[in-house]
């Protein structure tokens, strides 16, 4: 699926995802992503029971408004011991499979402090 980019100032932009890769700005990664506002980071974890706490900490910490959780392939409910910490913050967090998650990622880029987790697989 290619993203039709558009002319929004946002650091990191998703231009293209295809299931194991993923293409942000003009590079393409083939790694789990956290794309912040300030920031990637790249995800050991490749499926959602993988990722940890841990792993979230730095969205959890920051000023987001909105977290999209990519879940791979098909959406998968994520524990609750993952979305707690979302919930005690006040950020809210949207989950549903990669492509739809870079899709909505891409449109609210420009008008939300908005962050991505996308699971590549």
């Amino acid at each position: 699926m290619i993203i039709q980019s558009d002319d929004s100032t946002t650091a990191y932009q998703i231009k293209r995802f295809e299931p194991g890769r993923i293409w942000i700005n003009e590079d393409c990664y083939h790694n789990s992503v956290i794309i912040q506002p300030n920031g990637l980071q790249f995800l050991k974890a490749q499926k959602l029971s993988d990722i940890t706490n841990e792993d979230f900490a730095s969205l959890i910490a920051s000023k987001i408004d909105i977290v999209l959780l990519g879940t791979g392939a098909k959406l998968i409910i994520p524990p609750q011991s993952l979305l707690l910490p979302f919930f005690e913050k006040g950020i809210g967090l949207e989950f549903m499979d990669s492509r739809a998650a870079c899709y909505t990622y891409t449109v609210l880029a420009g008008e939300r402090n908005v962050a991505a987790c996308i699971l590549i697989l």
